[in-house]
């Protein structure tokens, strides 16, 4: 199985999944509808022979994901951010992106004189970057997943008694 994805964000998970059909599709649509933090989660095939499902997911706005295992990302990773501005930047504490994502703009423009339009602009090249952390869409849909994985053994065991 290969993914492609298509469309992501904060509450939408769009992906083509290449070799699949009907049978797994049906499968983790159902999966996914059972999950209390999913809206909407359904999949088409414009046609049988000459394209791959894709599946769609949408999830209630808010859901916490646990951030363990967030990495650091550098500072100069973000798009604009040179040594001048790492050195600004990190005079008022901001020593990372992550720190930057976390920041409040009002303070940080005062306390480097960087003018918040241009703080605003390296947010949200910096909510770009990849952190190591699945978006909300995501997290759910590994979680339904490991629990299709698990109902698959527990069903399989039976069989094999």
């Amino acid at each position: 199985m290969e993914i492609r994805l298509i469309r992501e964000s904060d509450v939408e998970l769009e992906f083509e999944l290449r070799g699949e059909d009907h049978t797994f599709c049906n499968l983790l649509r159902e999966a996914l509808a059972r999950h209390e933090a999913v809206e909407a989660a359904s999949y088409r095939i414009a046609h049988p022979l000459l394209s791959q499902p894709v599946v769609y997911l949408r999830v209630r706005p808010g859901i916490e994901v646990p951030r363990e295992g967030e990495k650091e990302v550098e500072l100069t990773a973000v798009p604009g951010i040179g040594p001048k501005r790492k050195e600004q930047l990190a005079g008022a504490g901001i020593t990372s992106a992550n720190a930057l994502l976390r920041a409040d703009l009002e303070v940080l423009a005062e306390k480097t004189g960087i003018a918040r339009s241009i703080l605003e602009r390296y947010v949200a090249e910096a909510k770009k970057l990849d952190y190591g952390i699945p978006s909300p869409p995501r997290h759910v849909l590994k979680q339904v997943l490991k629990e299709v994985v698990k109902e698959f053994d527990e069903l399989q065991k039976k069989l094999e008694n």
